[in-house]
């Protein structure tokens, strides 16, 4: 069989080398499209580690029964009575794998003992005040994560600190602060009664963010005093720590964060007073012409692996009609049907070893300009991700900054995909190839292997 094989590919030597040349292109274009996809890949998982994305452990706020409703001073006043989230709350949720760190989040409301706020609209004769987050770790904090406040002096706030606080460069200049300073608070609650708390000035933070020209004094976002969760204690009075806000979970790689949230769904937590929400919009934001150009190289390769095996079973189906005399004397001395398909899937294979070994050239020169042409296509149709703001207004309420746009224009946002060729997308290329060149000669041999012997002999005139 093996001498059969050499002798016809070296005496049909037009039809040997209109193979090889089918061949040569379509492993060139399958191999470049393995390695754009490889690169693609690459740099999707340097992109997920470097944005990240976060799951969020909350109390549920549609849920009626963790809250009671009373009429206050200042109009009704909302309390919560469902289960707090604990330290020992995080403490399980961070012994699932892929979480890399927290920011935990608690609410409290000051007034300015020693210093004053910016004022702002006033709706009556009401004392000014500003509402404040404390955090675990103000890097992790959303208005630095997206951009909108920036360190400017100082340090952030960590998990360690005690008593400290983050204050703006407005705030500072309308007060003479600096960093080192002390500034005295106190809750500003109807319920009265609640001490004075002295808190360290660590950072200073500058606004980024156009905040409009329509504030209050507690929703102006130069007035935000960033805090640790111990000052919060003493500020509220609580008994332990409280994230009234919510924990945010930071994870590794945001392509798991769906797996992730599932494993902390099975968490021994209360369901009935908490819930989770995935964040993974920061990744979107930055990763969406690349996510486009995977799915697009994708479907590139299917489609050329079921053009190659399409137009390989025409041309061998063509040729293999074309040698039933010679289909016809091998029958007549013997040889097996199944002996006669194999001969002609290995002078296919045989030649398709050629033409991939010449594709690894060939695809090592054109796969980073057709990379980088399908990047600049997809970059061009791809939407800018939003940020889902709710209809009622109480996004300025919020002082966690979870309706604030994500500024990526200091993110790692890839504007192109550095392609490498390597020894191992070309043996992907060999497995894949030698798959479909058999597949093609066994399509096109079965119009001959289905006919009966006598009938092949009889067509041999």
């Amino acid at each position: 069989m093996i001498k059969r094989v050499f002798f016809y590919i070296t005496r049909k030597k037009g039809k040997t080398l209109i193979l090889l040349l089918t061949l040569f292109v379509i492993s060139t274009f399958v191999l470049t499209g393995l390695s754009i996809l490889a690169a693609a890949d690459q740099s999707a998982l340097s992109l997920r580690q470097s944005v990240g994305g976060s799951i969020k452990l909350e109390r549920d706020m549609d849920n009626s029964q963790n809250w009671t409703y009373q009429q206050g001073v200042g109009g009704v006043l909302v309390d919560y009575t469902g289960t707090p989230i604990t330290d020992a709350d995080i403490e399980k949720v961070m012994s699932v794998k892929g979480i890399r760190d927290y920011n935990g989040i608690g609410d409290g409301s000051v007034f300015a003992m020693d210093f004053s706020f910016i004022p702002g609209i006033n709706f009556g004769q009401t004392r000014d005040y500003s509402r404040l987050p404390s955090v675990s770790d103000s890097e992790y904090f959303n208005y630095f994560r997206r951009g909108a406040f920036q360190l400017v002096e100082g340090r952030h706030i960590t998990p360690e600190d005690d008593h400290v606080v983050l204050i703006s460069t407005a705030l500072a200049e309308r007060n003479g602060l600096k960093l080192g300073d002390t500034i005295t608070v106190q809750c500003s609650y109807d319920a009265g009664g609640y001490p004075d708390v002295s808190l360290k000035i660590v950072g200073i933070y500058e606004v980024t963010m156009d905040d409009g020209q329509f504030n209050t004094t507690s929703t102006d976002k130069r007035n935000r005093l960033i805090i640790d969760h111990k000052a919060m204690q003493e500020i509220m009075m609580h008994d332990v720590i409280q994230y009234d806000n919510g924990v945010e979970f930071f994870v590794d790689d945001p392509r798991d964060i769906d797996k992730i949230a599932a494993q902390i769904q099975k968490l021994d937590l209360d369901w009935n007073c908490f819930k989770l929400t995935v964040d993974n919009t920061a990744y979107e934001a930055v990763a969406s012409s690349l996510t486009a150009m995977q799915n697009m190289v994708t479907g590139l390769i299917i489609g050329m692996v079921i053009v190659s095996i399409g137009i390989l079973t025409l041309i061998l189906n063509m040729w293999i009609k074309q040698r039933t005399h010679e289909t016809g004397i091998l029958l007549s001395i013997g040889v097996s049907k199944v002996k006669i398909v194999a001969q002609y899937i290995l002078e296919t294979l045989m030649i398709a070893v050629i033409a991939f070994g010449l594709s690894y050239f060939s695809s090592g020169a054109i796969a980073q300009g057709t990379s980088n042409l399908l990047f600049s296509q997809v970059a061009e149709t791809q939407p800018i991700p939003e940020i889902e703001t709710p209809d009622d207004g109480t996004e300025y309420l919020d002082i966690t900054g979870q309706y604030i746009p994500y500024d990526t224009s200091n993110m790692v946002a890839p504007d192109s995909v550095e392609v490498h060729v390597t020894a191992e997308h070309l043996l992907w290329v060999y497995l894949l190839g030698m798959v479909i060149c058999t597949v093609a000669v066994v399509l096109a041999s079965l119009p001959v292997v289905k006919m009966k012997p006598k009938n092949i002999l009889s067509q041999m005139s």
